[in-house]
């Protein structure tokens, strides 16, 4: 397993991604060997892997382990240009950590995400909209791409109140560059050496150039909702308003460039998560008749032409519940975390010295054999309240869990399913021929080929807008 003295496992991992896997599928294949938790060499770099759920829990929940300043600090800008660097996602500062959280979690609560209840069912109108224009069982839809853009537009409008236009329209100039950043960390993270490669100058200045013009329209609309206010029109309660609160409270601690790190953080970290959870659910449903059947029967029992779908219709939806924690098992698109051990730390019978970066993949946790029974099958009814067979609570924690838990969970989740069950009233669909299950790692895990499908509306369309 140990391929080089000077790289240690790099090139084993390389390996791997060259035969069409992801890192995490190389660490599955070293627990089959030396267990649920082992070291990872990576040049001078040592990273205690961990996929055993009793450690799980110990690392993330009562171990009180702070962030990993080596890995968290390396992913906060992209080729030099400040990108999210002091927001909650990669604040490595546990006190001011713990201030922005305390702050930010009264917004993010249940009560507070179901005030957008509204512009969930907006944006998922929009987007049967956009379907249907191509919804005639022969063209085909690349998925991916049209839930990027919608997730984007939405978190957009719900972060500031700002509309980019319609779903069929050009990118809004935000959503391009955007999408021009995303590639430039990608690329960072892939290739450490992208950064001091001529060839590649040109690209981390147009990255750059991408990254300032994003920070720009984030810090206009912090100016233009200033002004609103000091002429006293109507704030709405978007997420723009809590992160400006924050400085209002603490003006001789936070500055403006981190409320704009935390507007940023909360819009990429929900918008490219939210379109890829949703790209692999309907991956998955084509790919299992019977899950989708049951599924459509349960969204027609349940929701049938109700108009708006509000948190009581989404209640009773619980074989998409399941769909949805089987989904995100097989694919935890944020699939890693780290921590540091402050101090010296025993871990079961392990001695980690201070300062060691433990990694938590959930990926490799939720698949590895000795955690589930058939990990790479898809059977949403392991999650079943009375199933014999429901992972432990730590196997499957794609939000993470313990303090650090996801905070945009629960608008995650509602989104998600409003918009799956808008899809499911209108249309039925069907993979394109040549899809497969392969996956890319673009930070978070993404399918490969896009989940490109043929839409249909149903014939006893009960889906009303």
């Amino acid at each position: 397993m140990f391929k080089s003295f000077w790289r240690g496992h790099l090139p084993s991992i390389s390996k791997a991604i060259t035969a069409g896997g992801i890192m995490d599928d190389y660490l599955i294949e070293v627990s089959k060997t030396y267990g649920l938790i082992f070291r990872l060499w990576l040049w001078n770099q040592v990273i205690v892997v961990v996929l055993d759920p009793d450690f799980i829990k110990d690392v993330l929940v009562t171990g009180n382990h702070p962030k990993s300043r080596r890995i968290y600090s390396s992913s906060t800008g992209v080729f030099g240009a400040r990108f999210v660097n002091e927001g909650l996602l990669t604040q490595v500062d546990n006190k001011l950590w713990i201030l922005q959280r305390m702050h930010f979690d009264k917004w993010f609560k249940p009560h507070c995400i179901r005030q957008f209840e509204n512009e969930f069912n907006e944006f998922a109108n929009r987007y049967t909209q956009l379907l249907e224009l191509s919804a005639d069982g022969r063209t085909e839809v690349q998925t991916l791409d049209t839930f990027n853009k919608l997730t984007m537009h939405l978190i957009y409008k719900v972060a500031c109140n700002v509309d980019m236009g319609p779903l069929d329209g050009h990118n809004h100039p935000f959503v391009t560059n955007m999408k021009t950043t995303f590639s430039g960390i990608a690329e960072q993270i892939v290739n450490p050496f992208a950064a001091i490669n001529p060839l590649k100058w040109k690209f981390r200045c147009v990255v750059r150039e991408s990254v300032n013009f994003i920070r720009q329209c984030a810090e206009k609309e912090m100016l233009d909702r200033k002004i609103a206010k000091r002429n006293g029109e109507y704030a709405p309660n978007d997420l723009l308003e809590n992160i400006m609160e924050l400085k209002e409270k603490h003006p001789g601690i936070i500055t403006d460039d981190v409320l704009l790190d935390n507007f940023l953080t909360f819009i990429v970290a929900g918008q490219e998560t939210l379109a890829n959870a949703l790209s692999f659910t309907l991956l998955l449903l084509a790919k299992n008749p019977e899950c989708y059947n049951r599924f459509q029967q349960e969204v027609d029992e349940n929701v049938g032409s109700v108009s708006v779908v509000t948190t009581n219709e989404l209640e009773k939806l619980t074989y998409l519940d399941m769909v949805l924690k089987e989904t995100l098992r097989l694919y935890p698109v944020a699939k890693t975390t780290f921590r540091e051990t402050a101090k010296d730390y025993k871990l079961g019978a392990h001695c980690i010295p201070a300062g060691t970066d433990m990694m938590v993949s959930f990926y490799a946790t939720s698949r590895v054999e000795q955690n589930v029974r058939d990990p790479t099958q898809f059977r949403p009814d392991r999650f079943d309240r009375n199933s014999t067979e429901k992972p432990c609570k730590y196997v499957s924690t794609p939000f993470s869990a313990g303090p650090h838990i996801c905070i945009g969970k629960t608008f995650a989740e509602m989104a998600m399913k409003t918009i799956i069950v808008k899809i499911m009233q209108n249309f039925e669909f069907e993979l394109a021929p040549g899809q497969t299950s392969e996956i890319r790692d673009n930070t978070t895990i993404q399918p490969k080929d896009g989940v490109k499908c043929y839409f249909r509306q149903r014939s006893n369309n009960v889906g009303i807008r």
